[in-house]
């Protein structure tokens, strides 16, 4: 069972996008999972119980001290634990990425968006040696606007501080915002091909391991 991490130290850098989209891809597909909303604002938490139709089991965690006893409790239980994280340096932050197996760090077209991903990757780290354990974190493009000057300047970037970087990049779509609406996980089009792109990615890269038949199938 695999626990993924949405987390940045900057708000509004699409982690509450990126985790609905993750959980409609993995739900979809007849899989178990559990979900912790440990950000203030319980944007996801929200989601899930009045504009989502999915079933889902979802708990808001908002003292920190509780995350991780609840993010095993969910991980005996589920196929799949997603935690999303305030948009800023926090316990909570800690917390959630110190019991994850996956981080994953959105960032938008923005130098600032770059700069905090650095510190939570730091962040990432910093758990990692305290936890004694090997915590993946992988930096996910949001609002990605291809073929332009700012997206190569972002990704020249991110590059030079050697962040680990998903291939898959989730582009400025309507289909996303039309998502938060509607609770409906695109399933055509570029949006639903980039959540099968980015669901097979993190399954290629070994944390999701109810999915090893859809890999070979890939």
């Amino acid at each position: 069972m695999s626990i993924i991490t949405m987390a940045t130290t900057k708000g509004g850098a699409g982690k509450t996008t990126v985790a609905e989209m993750i959980i409609g891809v993995v739900h979809n597909m007849g899989y178990s999972i559990g979900v912790i909303d440990s950000d203030p604002n319980c944007s996801l938490s929200s989601w899930l119980m009045y504009v989502s139709n999915m079933a889902i089991e979802t708990r808001q965690v908002l003292d920190e001290t509780k995350i991780v006893e609840e993010a095993k409790a969910l991980k005996r239980k589920h196929d799949l634990v997603i935690i999303d994280t305030p948009g800023a340096r926090s316990q909570s932050t800690v917390f959630a990425v110190g019991c994850a197996d996956l981080v994953i760090i959105p960032v938008q077209l923005s130098n600032s968006d770059v700069k905090e991903a650095v510190k939570t990757y730091n962040l990432v780290k910093g758990a990692a040696d305290m936890a004694n354990r090997h915590i993946d974190a992988r930096v996910l493009f949001t609002g990605y606007t291809p073929k332009t000057n700012i997206a190569k300047e972002v990704r020249k970037t991110v590059a030079k501080h050697s962040l680990p970087v998903l291939e898959t990049r989730m582009h400025h779509l309507v289909a996303y915002k039309e998502m938060s609406f509607t609770g409906k996980i695109p399933k055509k089009g570029r949006a639903g091909a980039q959540g099968q792109l980015l669901i097979q990615e993190i399954c290629e890269a070994g944390h999701l391991p109810f999915l090893m038949e859809y890999k070979r199938a890939s």
